[in-house]
């Protein structure tokens, strides 16, 4: 999982860690983990660097991950937090134990109660003024 976890969101080789190309081969820039995660200097073959490269390239109709889901740049701001409140993280939530529930509201859902969205007027929270008439056991 760690190996294929670096090629979901990312793609193959950026251009900074190509540090040079000749008529035969390629030299790149490559973390090595079975040495504590040191940058070295790799040559490759071209056709050894092409083969590299095609590896990492999802076939037709597939794409990357970081397109889709809650995690898309569309979604991710309003969902993440939304997300968060659901399954109950507990850094998240440390967070809003200062806060009172209208703040709360604010920063999770970028809403703010207190205005009147009909009006524009300002809204506060009385509580429940009415008692809800009691159903009858029948």
């Amino acid at each position: 999982m760690n190996y294929l976890g670096r090629y979901t969101h990312r793609i193959a080789i950026s251009n900074s860690r190509i540090l040079r190309i000749d008529e035969t081969t390629v030299t790149i820039k490559v973390k090595d983990y079975k040495s504590g995660g040191q940058w070295k200097e790799l040559t490759l073959d071209g056709i050894e660097f092409v083969r590299r490269f095609f590896m990492h390239v999802p076939p037709k109709g597939f794409v990357r991950i970081r397109h889709y889901g809650i995690l898309s740049n569309q979604n991710k701001r309003k969902l993440i937090p939304i997300c968060r409140n659901l399954i109950g993280c507990r850094e998240f939530l440390r967070r809003f134990k200062k806060d009172d529930k209208v703040q709360a509201i604010r920063i999770l859902y970028k809403k703010d109660v207190t205005v009147c969205p009909c009006c524009g007027g300002s809204m506060a929270y009385e509580g429940c003024t009415e008692r809800a008439p009691q159903r009858s056991s029948a």
